[in-house]
């Protein structure tokens, strides 16, 4: 596994070199882009191994143009693969789906389907806000695209659209996108409860805390299935600059009182919390403790490294690097195991671990694509 975890991580920090051939090859199979870059996180392309290891590798960043990795097709055995350091591993695609292609109108104004909803691995995200009514420093949310509320109607269908994609059907929901302001907060709880009623996969809401702390046992009353309450930033005076908008709006002790009600909600292993990490966010000292706070409470840390977009304030900030997401990864699976909670770094769905710091162990606690993401932990 450890020559496996560095060959991630060293393509998470690093980017690949696409061979021209591997990509004539994947526009010939797929019909279509290698990624759709709608997003820095997301912007690579999705390759997983033959032991299941998912990976989201950044290939038209400036810092991936000197990476020592290749992505190449290998004739001799039919199959995509990544040559490093000497050593070629086969890996298997997951393509932009074909979904992708389809419009949609709203209006007088005519969209593509991936304004309401875009796949990732197996995860369908929809995002019923356009645009954001926070300014993170590392989003591009509130930059790129005027604020605005999406019709529910197509919210809904490109569900069904995601789950029956002939190139990359989706087994499970995310609706996150842009926080909503205070004055769309009802109409995001509709948008909430209709999805959950009317998705035919099951339903993850990724959100910033309400000021009700019974909002976590709303959400799983209406059957949502697990919720993503991203702490982010452990630092509060990184934070106050980085996450302006919501350090303000609520203390880190009142982001943990939260969590806590939401794991009460949902149960352990239902419950996460990203982590935003590397030196241009805020020390790994400080990202570990966020951690140890997490898992504590049977909140599962997801180590998700930072990723530069070049449109936002931190857009010629470098990457997270090879050492610090060895460095975290392997301090976050000691403190979650001191923890006594029985959480793990996250995700636990396999395939959404494609842009984090988490690799399958075999046990339980992660969720192959073959398995069912709705079982609660004994």
């Amino acid at each position: 596994m450890s020559t496996i975890v560095d060959l991630k991580l060293y393509l998470l920090s690093h980017g690949i070199v696409i061979d021209a051939t591997a990509e004539r090859v994947w526009r010939e199979l797929y019909d279509g882009p290698m990624t759709l870059n709608e997003y820095a996180s997301t912007s690579g392309i999705c390759i997983y191994t033959e032991g299941g290891v998912y990976m989201n590798v950044p290939y038209i960043e400036a810092f991936a143009r000197d990476s020592q990795a290749r992505f190449t097709f290998d004739d001799a055995v039919g199959s995509f693969a990544v040559e490093y350091v000497g050593n070629t591993t086969l890996v298997s695609v997951v393509p932009v789906p074909r979904y992708h292609k389809q419009m949609y109108r709203d209006g007088e104004h005519e969209f593509p389907y991936t304004n309401l909803g875009v796949t990732h691995t197996d995860r369908c995200r929809i995002s019923p806000i356009e645009g954001c009514s926070c300014a993170c420093k590392f989003c591009d949310m509130p930059i790129d695209f005027k604020y605005r509320k999406k019709p529910l109607d197509e919210l809904v269908r490109v569900l069904h659209l995601a789950k029956d994609d002939a190139l990359a059907p989706a087994r499970h929901v995310l609706i996150s996108g842009g926080t909503p302001s205070s004055g769309d907060e009802v109409w995001i709880d509709d948008v909430y409860a209709r999805v959950a009623s009317e998705s035919p996969m099951p339903v993850d809401v990724m959100m910033p805390p309400r000021k009700d702390m019974r909002y976590p046992a709303w959400l799983r009353s209406i059957g949502v299935n697990m919720v993503s309450i991203n702490l982010e930033v452990y630092d509060w005076s990184r934070a106050r600059q980085i996450t302006p908008n919501k350090a303000r709006k609520f203390s880190r002790d009142f982001y943990f009182n939260y969590i806590e009600q939401a794991v009460k909600a949902f149960g352990v292993g239902f419950v996460q919390s990203l982590m935003v990490f590397g030196g241009a966010i805020e020390e790994a000292a400080s990202t570990l403790s966020g951690i140890e706070e997490l898992a504590r409470r049977g909140c599962i840390p997801v180590l998700s490294p930072f990723r530069p977009d070049p449109k936002t304030p931190l857009g010629k900030k470098p990457p997270a690097s090879f050492d610090e997401m060895r460095r975290v990864y392997f301090e976050a699976l000691e403190i979650c195991e001191r923890s006594g909670t029985g959480v793990k770094p996250g995700p636990r769905c396999i395939p959404c671990q494609h842009n984090t710091v988490a690799f399958p162990d075999g046990s339980p606690f992660y969720v192959p694509l073959t398995g069912d993401l709705t079982t609660r932990l004994i």
